[in-house]
């Protein structure tokens, strides 16, 4: 089965899967043509194909099958327009039956189709579709250039005609088919059939495959006549899981608690709305179909499109049912309970002892686990919710058109260091854009869910603050068979939150992004990001990212991190930077420095495109401009390897000159021996002739800064600098100098006592949403 990666950032801002369920082949049995030189008959037998990894085959996949197949075949060109195929196969029921190849001229691998009758027993559960009154042995025909064989299969569930006369909705055990179409009817994406299903259980016995071409070759050696017809059945239901893992610094995490609403943050603080088990919200009330129709159709077919990704290639959509019973879908899907893991925790309560095991080595063990379960603290180590024997993977019904998915939680932060105080994050989320919650038929789809150091959720229920920093997510993952073509986006979540994309992602790689993918085997393609605006219950995606703020300056944006800080720097360090600058704010600065240290080199970003080139199976994804943003990792004008930070800004200003509340902020340093730069700088001797004092209760302003006096002796005074931050109102008999009233000294000097030197940062109120990218 082909699978998905998805990678979603949630809470400021991998994962791992397996196939839903892997393709079917047939027992590798001696051939008639092998024994007997017999090749006229038309078989179907089943060869193993270059996977990279194993198919079920033999009497484990007829028994996944029911050990039933209905297949159309015709013979003749299966063209876009004006085809000219003649049917062969009519929905002809195939029959497995163990040690019966070579007892007969058309079964050659345990699959028998010549009298077989449905509806008969030991068919008696199977529907008789096709027209034909029986079924007949078939043979090549050498004057045709070409054969299609397509199939489908209801495993061990009944198979019923629903369809416009027969109209009894299926039960459970049964699921509901039409017959299978082929020519006219077929072409230009027309449906070919449709599976009605009656709950999640029935999805699971769905098997479908695309066409299957048999060519007559130039030569007998390159024709595909007289060989057995290989089909290979995929499951039609999608798979999805959910894990998460956290990289906060200094903490691990525990009690993670999933709602089933995204209401108000007063619906929030709601126990009721609180669960253990881990929840995806649908931002749509029809966005988890329960039941349903699932039509059944072929974009491309015919050898004139024999180009295009999906050629031959089954899709599939899913509608609502015609009749009774209604529709049914769910606004959230629960995915259970968390699992203990212990293996990458790190915590005060969970700490690995290592002790010399006398040879030169190690021992390394856990204490006994109390039923807490703690986040891993890395991908390799994400801690997945719900059943490990089912790989933690839930059935889905496939979704061509989708809506956001939403997670929003709370969890608690256990400092390592031992001290016993906890922080609790309430309501923190993340929003997957609908581009990247469209379930496809034997996908699998892995939301990995990161909790990292920036976070929209608040800690306290009474005063709803968004923000904690540090604090992050991220999310998920799903690898291909045949490792070709591996999605992965990541999401992040602070208020906007940003979502990434880059085909062939390594999720085994500490990067988040790769240029050269050993996973894959390939080269990693370009790194795509759209934001979404998840400040709503219903949440909207950014249009404007080639727009440009009130100041002409670029909303998306992409930086280079310095090599000193490119291995640790996070989110909130990143906000930082951009919030607190060495210099005053400039829209076109080519390099910002934080205060903090970080550099922000601005790099090329192309918010023009219009296309995510590489989608499922290489089929592009048609965005909308101003939508999503281009970052260049091959190919001409590639980045180096290296840590790059993305940043939407979605500052409102008015214009330039009001520099977004831009304030010189004065940061006392510690001042000794010598001075290479310049610094402002007040002496005590000047600070003993300000008299004007603060009256109690007066209003910060930020022209000023602020100086206690205390009386040292008879005649003496002490000065002490009184930093003023996130207050709004000051005590009285403070001392308070204009910021401009200060002396600056040379470029170069020896600090002097008795003297405050500062260095002089500007702070803006700007608003950034940012994701760390690393290309390694």
């Amino acid at each position: 089965m082909k699978t998905k990666y998805y990678f979603l950032a949630a809470i400021a801002g991998l994962t791992l899967a397996s196939c839903s369920s892997d393709d079917f082949v047939g027992d590798l049995s001696p051939t008639t043509s092998q024994v007997t030189n017999e090749t006229d008959a038309i078989n179907f037998g089943f060869d193993l194909s270059n996977m990279t990894r194993a198919d079920i085959g033999g009497k484990d996949a007829a028994t996944l099958l029911g050990s039933h197949f209905y297949v159309t075949g015709t013979k003749g060109e299966e063209a876009e327009t004006s085809p000219t195929p003649t049917l062969v196969f009519d929905n002809y029921l195939v029959r497995y039956a163990v040690n019966t190849a070579g007892t007969t001229e058309s079964n050659t691998a345990n699959w028998e189709y010549v009298g077989v009758v449905p509806e008969t027993a030991p068919d008696a559960n199977y529907a008789k579709i096709g027209s034909y009154s029986q079924q007949t042995i078939k043979y090549w025909d050498y004057s045709v250039p070409r054969y299609d064989f397509f199939g489908f299969s209801t495993g061990t569930h009944e198979a019923i005609i629903y369809d416009a006369t027969h109209t009894t909705f299926p039960t459970a055990g049964q699921i509901g088919v039409t017959a299978m179409k082929y020519g006219t009817d077929l072409a230009n994406s027309g449906i070919a059939y449709t599976f009605t299903l009656p709950n999640v259980n029935a999805l699971e016995q769905a098997y479908i495959t695309d066409i299957v071409k048999a060519e007559k070759g130039a030569t007998s050696a390159a024709s595909d006549y007289g060989k057995d017809v290989t089909l290979r059945f995929k499951n039609l239901g999608a798979k999805v899981r959910i894990a998460l893992y956290e990289t906060v610094p200094g903490y691990s995490v525990k009690d993670v608690k999933f709602y089933h609403v995204d209401g108000t943050n007063a619906d929030l603080a709601t126990t009721a709305n609180k669960h253990d088990e881990a929840i995806l919200i649908s931002s749509d009330v029809h966005g988890i179909p329960t039941n349903g129709s699932i039509e059944v159709f072929f974009p491309h077919v015919g050898s004139n499109n024999s180009g295009e990704a999906d050629y031959d290639k089954a899709a599939a959509t899913v509608t609502s049912p015609s009749s009774d019973p209604a529709p049914a879908y769910e606004t959230y899907r629960n995915f259970g309970a968390l699992t203990n893991q212990l293996k990458g925790k790190e915590s005060a309560e969970v700490k690995k002892v290592e002790a010399d095991d006398g040879h030169g080595g190690t021992i390394v063990t856990y204490p006994a686990e109390d039923g807490t379960v703690f986040l891993g603290r890395d991908l390799p180590n994400a801690t997945f919710a719900g059943d490990a024997n089912k790989k933690f993977y839930q059935t889905m019904f496939p979704v061509n058109v989708s809506s956001p998915l939403t997670l929003r939680v709370d969890y608690t932060l256990v400092p390592i260091d031992g001290a016993h105080e906890t922080i609790t994050v309430y309501g923190a989320k993340a929003t997957v854009p609908s581009e990247f919650t469209k379930w496809l038929p034997n996908y699998a789809y892995t939301y990995v869910f990161k909790i990292s150091d920036n976070t929209n959720g608040w800690t306290s229920t009474d005063h709803m603050q968004d923000g904690l920093f540090p604090i992050t997510f991220d999310a998920v993952v799903a690898e291909r068979t045949d490792a070709t073509g591996e999605q992965a986006t990541i999401t992040t979540v602070a208020t906007p939150s940003i979502t990434t994309y880059q085909q062939n992602h390594n999720p085994n790689k500490d990067g988040e992004w790769i240029s050269t993918n050993e996973y894959a085997k390939a080269t990693a393609k370009n790194i795509y990001v759209q934001v979404m605006d998840n400040s709503t219950t219903t949440p909207s995606l950014k249009t404007d990212l080639n727009g440009t703020t009130p100041e002409d300056k670029a909303k998306s944006l992409l930086y280079s991190i310095d090599v000193t800080h490119a291995a640790t720097a996070t989110e909130a360090q990143v906000m930082d930077a951009l919030e607190k600058r060495t210099a005053a704010y400039d829209g076109d600065a080519a390099t910002i420095t934080g205060r903090n240290g970080i550099t922000l080199t601005k790099q090329t970003i192309d918010n023009e495109t219009q296309s995510i080139v590489n989608g499922v199976d290489d089929n592009p994804i048609t965005v909308a401009k101003g939508t999503t943003a281009l970052i260049t990792i091959t190919g001409a004008g590639a980045l180096p390897a290296g840590t790059y930070a993305y940043v939407y800004d979605y500052t409102t200003v008015v214009s330039p000159a009001t520099a977004r509340g831009e304030i010189e902020e004065y940061q006392p340093i510690t001042a000794t021996g010598s001075y290479t730069k310049s610094y402002p700088y007040i002496s005590t001797t000047t600070l003993a002739g300000v008299s004007a004092v603060t009256e109690a209760d007066e209003a910060v302003d930020n022209a000023y800064i602020y100086f206690s006096k205390t009386k040292d002796g008879e005649a003496d005074y002490s000065y002490s600098y009184i930093s003023v931050a996130g207050k709004t109102k000051l005590p009285a008999g403070l001392l308070k100098v204009l910021k401009s009233s200060l002396s600056s000294t040379g470029a170069s000097g020896t600090f002097e006592t008795n003297t405050f030197y500062f260095d002089k940062y500007y702070s803006n109120d700007g608003k950034y949403a940012v994701k760390v990218i690393k290309v390694i």
